[in-house]
């Protein structure tokens, strides 16, 4: 008896700590999709234009008074803190979309074993508001992107 229940820990052992790399696989993978809009890209459009932007401000030195510089410098690092918020509120909806996502296909997958389970409203789907604040988080810095891209220095003479 005794060699038997030390097979059926063995087995148990196994069991949950394979589930629990499965586990870390996923969650690693979530962080790989989503990561990306935090990552520093080789092409990254806005501070590119950012900098082309500042580099253009820079050459109006001596043109205008410093306190014009400072307040252009102060707005174009505005622009760039705004665009920074923006791309950590589009990972953090990542990161929401892919948690409902997950736990939606856990539940079908229950469902599929078990459909006396199966909750009445469930036929819609769960996971449209995570759908919608990722689909407005794109909107949003593509919105900000645009509009920034459209303001011109005007001079004065």
């Amino acid at each position: 008896m005794r060699p038997f229940s030390l097979l059926c820990t063995l087995f148990l052992t196994i069991a949950c700590s394979s589930a629990d790399v499965a586990e870390l696989n996923k969650s690693t993978h979530v962080d790989d999709d989503c990561g990306k809009y935090l990552a520093i890209k080789d092409n990254d459009y806005f501070n590119e234009f950012i900098s082309f932007q500042l580099q253009q401000v820079n050459e109006l030195k001596g043109e205008i008074t410093n306190d014009n510089m400072d307040e252009l410098h102060k707005a174009l690092y505005q622009f760039e803190a705004h665009w920074l918020t923006l791309k950590e509120d589009r990972y953090n909806a990542c990161q929401r979309h892919a948690n409902c996502t997950e736990l939606e296909r856990q539940y079908n997958r229950n469902i599929e074993r078990q459909p006396r389970n199966r909750i009445i409203s469930s036929s819609k789907k769960m996971c449209q508001k995570s759908d919608f604040e990722y689909a407005i988080s794109r909107i949003k810095m593509v919105t900000f992107y645009t509009d920034v891209e459209r303001l011109e220095l005007i001079r004065q003479k």
